[in-house]
Order: C-alpha cells, then sequence, then structure tokens
C-alpha cells in the first residue's frame, strides 16, 4: 500500500476519532455541561430517611439503630407528594444483605421502573414523578442506612464503550463504501463512446 493512502487511512480513522469524541462530550453529556454552566435549572434534590412517611413502610420498618430493616419479602417503602420533572435517580445508602433497590416511578404519563447500586452512577428516569416506590431487593433480616436518594444531580460520564463504539461504526462504514466500486467487466467504453460522437455505428 502506497504512503499517501496510508496516511489518508490514518487521517480518516483521526476524524472519525474526533468526531466520535465530540459527540461523547457535547451529545451524550449535554445536560450536565448545560448544567454547569447554568443553562438549565432543573431542581436537584435529596431525599433521606427522614422523608419517608412512617405509614409508607410495607414489610419492613426502622430498627433501634436507625436502619430501616426488611420483616419480609416484598419490602418496601415510598417517598410520595413530589409531582416533580426527575430527569436523573441516584442512590447512596449502607447496605447489609441488601443488593440493590428497585425504584418503581409512578409518573402522569409512563411509569418508570429503574434498579438503583448504592454509589452508581445516575439512572434516566425522564418524566414528571408523582411518587417512587423503592423496593428492598434482599433476604429478611437486612438492612440498609444512611439511605440518599438524589435526583437531578448531573454527572459528567466519558463512555469509553461507546467511544470506540462509534469510531468503530465509522471505520466498518467507510469501508462497505470502499468496497462498492463499479464492476469491471473488460469493456472499453471510452471506445465506444468516440464511435458514438462521431456517428459511427448509426443506420
Amino acid at each position: 500500500m502506497k504512503r499517501k493512502k496510508i496516511l489518508q487511512h490514518i487521517g480518516y480513522a483521526l476524524l472519525i476519532a474526533a468526531i466520535a469524541a465530540v459527540l461523547e462530550v457535547c451529545a451524550f453529556n449535554f445536560k450536565p455541561i448545560t448544567t454547569s454552566f447554568g443553562w438549565r435549572q432543573d431542581e436537584t434534590r435529596v431525599f433521606t430517611s427522614e422523608d419517608i412517611a412512617a405509614d409508607s413502610f410495607v414489610n419492613c420498618f426502622v430498627n433501634a439503630d436507625g436502619r430501616i430493616e426488611i420483616a419480609a419479602e416484598g419490602a418496601s417503602f415510598t417517598i410520595g407528594g413530589l409531582n416533580m420533572e426527575l430527569n436523573t435517580l441516584r442512590a447512596e445508602f449502607e447496605a447489609e444483605g441488601v443488593s440493590s433497590l428497585t425504584a418503581f416511578c409512578d409518573a402522569d404519563k409512563e411509569d418508570k421502573t429503574v434498579t438503583l447500586y448504592d454509589g452508581a452512577m445516575n439512572v434516566v428516569v425522564d418524566g414528571t414523578i408523582l411518587s417512587v416506590r423503592i423496593d428492598l431487593n434482599g433476604e429478611v433480616g437486612g438492612t440498609i442506612g444512611n439511605i440518599r436518594l438524589i435526583v437531578n444531580n448531573y454527572q459528567f460520564q466519558f463512555s469509553w464503550a461507546r467511544f470506540i463504539a462509534m469510531i468503530v461504526v465509522g471505520i466498518v462504514t467507510r469501508a462497505l463504501f470502499a468496497l462498492q466500486r463499479p464492476i469491471d467487466y473488460g469493456i472499453d467504453t471510452s471506445a465506444a463512446v468516440k464511435k458514438e460522437e462521431n456517428g459511427e455505428g448509426q443506420a
């Protein structure tokens, strides 16, 4: 392969990488960037155990240590009276015998269900949420403490997997287009064109 051709391929790969980087930063992290510049006014709120109504506990309770303890299967509690635009949701908690939380978000149009892990990145909800029911995924006797449900606190997250996937798609697309070349049947079309221009072969 000629040096010029190699440089062309390298240049195209760098262009695809640059476009992928711009998309990852500006498109997939649009909300964190606009929020950091003050262009979005989404309200960030943090809910703790103090925001949980006593009568909303089902098959669980607050024990003497102030931790929420599972008393039977199907343990859950509800944070109601929200009626707010909830775009992202994240949970922080100390768990013993509880693997994760499942959040059932009661929305005005379409209900959402997401799984929350301690300290994990935001999960996207996007909707006007009326209330959130939290199911505790664990065994009887399992507990969680110092729970914090954080909504609309956008985090910048550069996804290397998505970045690499975009580069691969770009390179594969170029390769497919490169393969779509006209088939050479060995016919000298230039000679036929000349004959037609000179009026040869006409009746």
